[in-house]
């Protein structure tokens, strides 16, 4: 079986690009955007405006099955898989539980500092930044007290992008890149 990957932080944090970019240094290997997998909800999708609810954990619960459902089907033809979700609401270390008891699963949690994480939020724009910006402090608390270990934890706040690609590709890229 293949690598499967969750690669986790809060919005800002690097987590998507650092995913796209890594998933080239398989040969071959499946990116999963927890994030598009929610939004193919055509009606009632939950979002950051919505502020959180049942619906909103139910759906989030929804996507993070189908990922690791994916992940294991492609991992069990030979491709490794990235998995790129952001690690909320509160309980999204217990969605992904299944990968703490799997040996071939990795958890990598990029953690920069709250004040780097707003500066990114503001610099590039995205549709909810104006919302998520708001969650930092919340999100962070929850972070600082989730047990992390079996989790690889970098703090990226001073790094480039390649830099953290290189990083988090030193602890889940196998020698030959596999």
């Amino acid at each position: 079986m293949s690598s499967i990957t969750l690669i986790t932080g809060f919005a800002g944090s690097g987590k998507s690009t650092v995913s796209k970019l890594l998933a080239r240094q398989f040969p071959k290997c499946l990116h999963i955007s927890v994030d598009t997998l929610r939004e193919m909800m055509v009606s009632g999708q939950f979002t950051p405006n919505d502020g959180w609810s049942e619906e909103g954990y139910r759906q989030f619960q929804l996507a993070r099955t189908t990922a690791l459902s994916m992940a294991g089907l492609y991992a069990s033809q030979g491709v490794d898989v990235l998995i790129d979700d952001v690690c909320v609401p509160h309980m999204f270390a217990e969605h992904y539980a299944p990968l703490s008891t799997n040996p071939i699963a990795r958890r990598v949690l990029l953690l920069p500092t709250r004040a780097a994480v707003l500066k990114r939020i503001q610099q590039r724009g995205g549709p909810w930044d104006h919302v998520l910006g708001n969650y930092i402090g919340e999100v962070y608390d929850y972070l600082e007290l989730m047990p992390k270990a079996g989790w690889i934890v970098l703090d990226s706040s001073d790094w480039t992008i390649d830099h953290t690609v290189n990083i988090v590709a030193s602890h889940v890229v196998r020698p030959g890149g596999k």
